[in-house]
């Protein structure tokens, strides 16, 4: 049994059917069967359960594509790291965010951009979840969270922790002093960020209101950061957010207050595939932090 072998075993799998995976790899069908044909010969085992719509793994078939992919995997970053050598950081370089960690990521993308001008980017946004699955299969090599992240698989290296803040329309009258409590604000019509999935750090505000026994005035759900800072600024209502997301707002028309005395803070996190390899771009992004 080859490579070449196991790359086809592994589209098989992936696509169910011999015709698509035939598509897929550019050869002709009754060759590609063959192939299969013989590595069922070769391990002594039937591979896929054959039925008139679709092919299924059998539990052997299970177990090898598992490790067709470990070696596939290992095959092409030994190939990439042994390319990198002699060369400067180059290539793309694929990092994913959150919603919330956003500026994070982008100001080390400028950093690392002025630094190796011959670099190019793929920067994703999405939910933690969706972050870590990109990550395992390799479309992205670097992500930064502000969620828990309990996978074994992942490596994590926790950032400086990032304070909420409430952000109010300038135009409004603002009676209190440049730090309050969320106590002081319960009447305060809140535009809160949420995500398309899960509650983020929507959750972890309200939360933060039901410990301290109270209701917050929620007016309006956002899940776009420039509009939401758009309306605070119109003066439709307040907002609270992780401090370092102002960093791409201009700030006008808006103000900005401490809250003291509480737990609502973010706790940022960079994450990457434990174990694995890490390009050169990816190893000089992540000492950027």
């Amino acid at each position: 049994m080859d490579i070449r072998q196991l790359k086809y075993f592994v589209t098989i799998a992936e696509e169910g059917k011999i015709t698509t995976a035939a598509k897929k790899l550019n050869i002709a069908q009754p060759p590609l069967s063959r192939q299969l044909k013989q590595m069922e010969e070769e391990l002594g085992v039937i591979l896929f359960d054959r039925d008139n719509k679709s092919l299924n793994l059998t539990l052997e078939g299970e177990r090898l594509l598992l490790r067709a992919k470990e070696l596939l995997n290992k095959l092409d970053e030994t190939m990439a790291e042994v390319q990198e050598l002699r060369k400067d950081a180059s290539g793309i370089l694929s990092v994913g965010s959150n919603l919330y960690c956003a500026s994070l990521i982008l100001s080390k993308v400028v950093d690392i951009r002025e630094k190796n001008p011959g670099l190019t980017f793929k920067v994703w946004e999405g939910e933690t979840i969706h972050l870590i699955k990109m990550l395992s299969k390799r479309q992205i090599e670097i992500a930064i969270t502000n969620s828990p992240i309990t996978e074994k698989s992942i490596s994590q290296m926790t950032l400086e922790s990032d304070p909420y803040v409430l952000v109010l329309p300038e135009k409004w009258t603002w009676n209190g002093s440049e730090q309050c409590r969320l106590e002081e604000i319960i009447d305060l019509p809140l535009i809160l960020l949420r995500p398309n999935y899960g509650l983020g750090a929507y959750g972890q505000i309200v939360n933060e209101f039901q410990r301290l026994d109270l209701e917050p005035n929620i007016l309006c759900e956002c899940q776009d950061l420039i509009m939401l800072l758009g309306l605070v600024s119109s003066g439709f209502g307040a907002t609270i957010l992780p401090l370092s997301l102002l960093s791409l707002h201009s700030l006008g028309g808006l103000r900005v207050i401490q809250l003291k005395h509480q737990t609502l803070i973010s706790e940022p996190k960079v994450i990457w595939r434990k174990n694995s390899y890490l390009s050169k771009a990816a190893k000089e992004f992540l000492k950027l932090f």
